[in-house]
């Protein structure tokens, strides 16, 4: 909502550092190239700065990812219509695509990958830097505790406590982002 203001230069980095990449990578996971699928994601940039004063966020109509990710589906679309693309009709495609996640359920997970991302950055800023190194080793890395204990000088009680502690600071800028 704080984008409908064109002249709010921190909403609209804010905006653009989590939706950028996620439509990048949405347009890419559609077998689009470096070049199309960052003309996908200018077009769709572009597109939200023209419409987002229109748009009103109403749950019973649709919510904001639901028009985003429309709005990417159209632009892929439109791009692959442009190039006169024809689909294969064997029958071994189409099995192979029943195997693929379908395209909601593609949107939906960068969805919320970049917003994690972004909240992650959020609570580095806020944190020590040992603090957050010692739980990107061993929640985001997946290293073992005894391991992860020993490279950083710390029992496993401050680890424990520290994968607490930076989980529930995420855990409220997600809630933030969300009701944002």
């Amino acid at each position: 909502l704080r984008i409908k203001n064109r002249r709010d230069a921190t909403a609209w980095g804010e905006f653009d550092a989590i939706y950028r990449p996620m439509l990048y990578r949405f347009a890419a996971t559609k077998g689009l190239g470096h070049a199309e699928a960052e003309d996908i994601v200018q077009l769709c940039m572009v597109s939200i700065q023209e419409h987002i004063s229109r748009f009103d966020y109403d749950p019973r109509k649709g919510r904001f990812k639901g028009w985003l990710r429309t709005m990417v589906n159209n632009r892929i679309r439109n791009l692959a219509r442009d190039r006169h693309e024809q689909t294969a009709e064997s029958q071994d495609f189409k099995r192979d695509q029943l195997r693929e996640d379908a395209p909601d359920e593609v949107f939906d997970k960068l969805w919320m990958e970049e917003h994690l991302r972004h909240c992650l950055r959020l609570v580095r800023e806020e944190v020590e830097e040992a603090t957050y190194r010692a739980f990107q080793l061993y929640v985001i890395d997946e290293r073992p505790v005894e391991e992860v204990c020993k490279e950083m000088s710390m029992t496993q009680n401050q680890l424990y406590k520290i994968k607490w502690r930076v989980t529930q600071k995420l855990g409220e800028k997600m809630k933030e982002l969300a009701e944002e």
